[in-house]
């Protein structure tokens, strides 16, 4: 029986390094190191619509590359990063990399790349980013055919249209959000914005939930929009606007104290300031347990400065003076309901330790661009599930 026995383990333990030799095989392939990395995450802003005047113009389907290599007439024919089917961004840009998608097509950078995503840096989770090379860098976007053809498949001279040609430095261990934007409708010029983010050096509490808000919209974007008398979705906004919130707990009703309290004013800029965050408690509601939040939601009204903030805009046409945005499962309607955790907006609900959910805080930041509301949501490191 002992010998038997000795047999068996010396088959599992082979078994098992073969596993763990194949494993690191394949990681090895699939994730080539990076040293000395920065942290970036990238989304294609522009949302074109086609008219008669711009039919003929280029969509916003992009190829990005790092460090390209050309061929003699000026033609892309590799990259030291290249990442190809970069549609439109989504509205929610969860705190993970996109890699449970399975469409070719993408919303955003890392997506379902093959690239190595960020670590935890100070309890931050940073795997919704991807690694790219410190120092500077030349970034080509290209304007490609909508079809499921890689780039380096496509004729040469679908291979030549240059959306944006720019070098930016990329400082070692930093991070980043680079968007792709529209400068001004009057030019029809596009960009790249590029921010270093700062929320992994300054102190934010765990008990606190935080947002920064930001309005990127191009320039003359409020002062040209034509605003349709039977239109009421009031997703234009002024360019200097108030916001309020408002937190709602499991019946539906606001939290005690959290009803309309200002937050901040957002100003159309594109210059890249990381702008200050505001914040709400982890669990506001004191009936509340402090270890789940319970369903929750979050109401976000955007105003003209001079508005008062418990008036209803919804359902009428405010002429860029209103628009609102919610998440959760007990907000109220909205202009833009931007999903997040379905049970608690905002807030992470997860199996984390022995708890089954366990609510986290998070950091949030919500761009404006243009007639769209986009929120991306940063979270903490927490302890993985244990099962009993």
């Amino acid at each position: 029986m002992k010998r038997v026995y000795n047999n068996s383990r010396n088959i599992i333990w082979r078994y098992i390094a073969v596993v763990g030799i194949l494993v690191m095989g394949c990681r090895k392939t699939d994730f080539p190191e990076v040293s000395a990395p920065a942290y970036l995450r990238v989304f294609n802003c522009l949302t074109y619509n086609v008219s008669v005047g711009n039919k003929d113009a280029p969509q916003p389907f992009i190829t990005m590359l790092i460090d390209p290599q050309l061929d003699a007439a000026g033609v892309p024919i590799g990259a030291d990063v290249t990442f190809d089917f970069l549609a439109t961004r989504g509205p929610l840009a969860r705190p993970y990399p996109d890699a449970g998608n399975t469409t070719l097509w993408q919303k955003e950078f890392p997506g379902t790349a093959k690239v190595p995503v960020g670590p935890i840096v100070n309890g931050y989770d940073l795997s919704g980013y991807g690694m790219v090379k410190s120092g500077k860098h030349r970034f080509l976007f290209m304007n490609r055919p909508r079809s499921n053809d890689p780039f380096y498949t496509l004729p040469a001279s679908a291979r030549k249209k240059v959306l944006i040609d720019t070098t930016v430095n990329l400082d070692q261990g930093e991070i980043y959000t680079m968007n792709i934007l529209e400068k001004s409708v009057y030019t029809r010029e596009t960009g790249v914005y590029l921010r270093k983010e700062q929320f992994t050096k300054i102190p934010l509490s765990d008990s606190l939930v935080y947002t920064n808000f930001y309005n990127l919209s191009a320039e003359g974007f409020a002062k040209t929009y034509v605003f349709d008398l039977s239109n009421n979705d009031n997703t234009c906004i002024g360019d200097t606007m108030n916001v309020f919130y408002s937190l709602y707990k499991q019946d539906n009703t606001p939290v005690n104290g959290y009803k309309n309290v200002y937050a901040t004013k957002i100003t159309r800029s594109q210059e890249p300031v990381v702008q200050p965050y505001t914040n709400f408690p982890l669990f506001p509601d004191a009936t509340a347990s402090h270890i789940y939040a319970g369903l929750a939601g979050q109401l976000f009204n955007i105003l003209k400065p001079g508005l008062p903030p418990e008036q209803d805009y919804l359902n009428s046409n405010s002429k860029g003076s209103y628009t609102s945005f919610a998440l959760g499962a007990t907000a109220p309607p909205a202009v833009f309901v931007l999903g997040g955790d379905v049970r608690t907006g905002m807030v992470i609900s997860v199996y984390s330790g022995i708890y089954n959910p366990r609510s986290f805080a998070t950091i949030n930041t919500v761009e404006y661009v243009n007639g769209n509301m986009y929120i991306t949501t940063l979270q903490r490191r927490y302890d993985p599930p244990i099962y009993k």
